[in-house]
């Protein structure tokens, strides 16, 4: 009898400690609206990051791993994604994010994140170059961050 009540106290604990791990554990934050902070917690994850801004755009900066996807874009190149994979979408101040989280939550994308702000208000790492540049070792440019003003103009 002794020994039955110390193997039901010892599932007690690890049930216990179980419950303990899982409310102490960080979670991704809820779907929509995110702050800086919280997309860098989504890159860390590995989160399907998409850049909604122009080609040109992303050349002159964008987060590292990003796909550059044009919101004009995102209909037809997204038929192709899995709706169950988590996307972190951002642009250059949140608007066209916006419009493609809203556009993607409405096809059934079960779990889709937006820079409230747009790269604007990130202060991480940016990779300048194509998708072609970054695989041959395209220039980051550390904005330690500072917010940085990228010149699209093409003039030197």
């Amino acid at each position: 009898m002794a020994g039955r009540k110390w193997l039901i106290w010892g599932a007690v604990a690890v049930a216990v400690a179980g419950l303990a791990y899982v409310v102490s554990r960080p979670s991704a934050p809820a779907a929509g609206d995110v702050d800086a902070s919280a997309f860098a917690g989504l890159v860390a994850d590995g989160v399907r990051v998409i850049d909604v801004r122009t080609a040109g755009e992303y050349e002159g900066g964008h987060i590292p791993g990003a796909e550059n996807v044009p919101v004009d874009t995102v209909p037809q190149t997204s038929q192709s994604w899995d709706k169950t994979q988590p996307i972190a979408v951002y642009c250059q101040t949140g608007a066209r994010s916006a419009n493609a989280m809203s556009y993607l939550t409405g096809q059934g994308f079960a779990t889709v994140y937006n820079l409230r702000g747009g790269i604007v208000e990130w202060s991480g790492e940016l990779t300048r170059g194509s998708a072609a540049g970054t695989a041959a070792g395209a220039v980051k440019i550390a904005t330690n961050g500072t917010p940085v003003l990228i010149d699209f103009s093409g003039s030197a």
